[in-house]
């Protein structure tokens, strides 16, 4: 199989979907864009980043066959078995020659249940960029664009303190959630720039803030 016939089987195996339709609300796009893409041959990343988000899978396998298949198997109430994903694979790529300057781990904002993010992938990034304690995630949400667009990379500083208009990585709900900051007197307001679509989200009290702020972001790598 040619690469987007083996990572969109892949991907239909862990979805679940039988069809191009499926996977493209899935993916929350046109049906059309599916078919674009295997005409080209090639499985755009921020599909796969997608999916490894919401299916807790490692990129690795997704993209190449790799096992394992699940960040986390107990969480899905079964380990995936061998015969059941030897079908997808492909040769594994070359390896890379232990760790690169300037290499960063990047993370899901779709958190697990004990409150940690899995690694989807690592990422090479300019030296200038790098520093002690970052934390760099991927992107899915759209309520932030132009400023953050989805599949960015957004290094946070955990803890790192954020002041009036800051860029700040909040926990709501499942995962984690990127909002510019507002100080109204002793009352925090997150705010997304597409306001018309998410309103903002006032923090009445410093221990409610403090219980939900995780950290500054400090730089974005935005997508072509």
């Amino acid at each position: 199989m040619d690469e987007f016939e083996a990572v969109y089987a892949r991907m239909l195996f862990v979805s679940q979907r039988r069809t191009q339709a499926e996977l493209a609300e899935l993916l929350n796009l046109q049906q059309g864009s599916v078919s674009e893409a295997k005409k080209r041959g090639i499985v755009p990343l921020s599909w796969c980043v997608r999916i490894a988000d919401l299916f807790n899978v490692h990129m690795d396998w997704l993209r190449f066959g790799v096992p394992p298949v699940f960040m986390n198997p107990e969480s899905k109430g079964y380990e995936p078995r061998e015969e059941a994903t030897a079908v997808f694979r492909q040769p594994p790529p070359p390896p890379l020659e232990g760790w690169r300057e300037g290499e960063l781990p990047v993370y899901s904002t779709v958190g697990t249940e004990d409150g940690t993010f899995p690694e989807i992938g690592r990422q090479v990034f300019p030296l200038e960029f790098v520093r002690e304690g970052v934390k760099v995630f991927r992107v899915q949400e759209s309520c932030m664009a132009p400023v953050i667009n989805v599949g960015a990379l957004v290094a946070v500083v955990p803890g790192a303190p954020a002041e009036e208009g800051a860029l700040v990585a909040v926990l709501a709900g499942s995962g984690l959630q990127f909002r510019r900051l507002r100080m109204h007197g002793a009352t925090y307001e997150l705010h997304a720039e597409k306001a018309d679509r998410v309103p903002p989200v006032s923090v009445p009290t410093k221990s409610e803030w403090v219980g939900m702020y995780y950290g500054r972001a400090i730089w974005a790598f935005q997508p072509l």
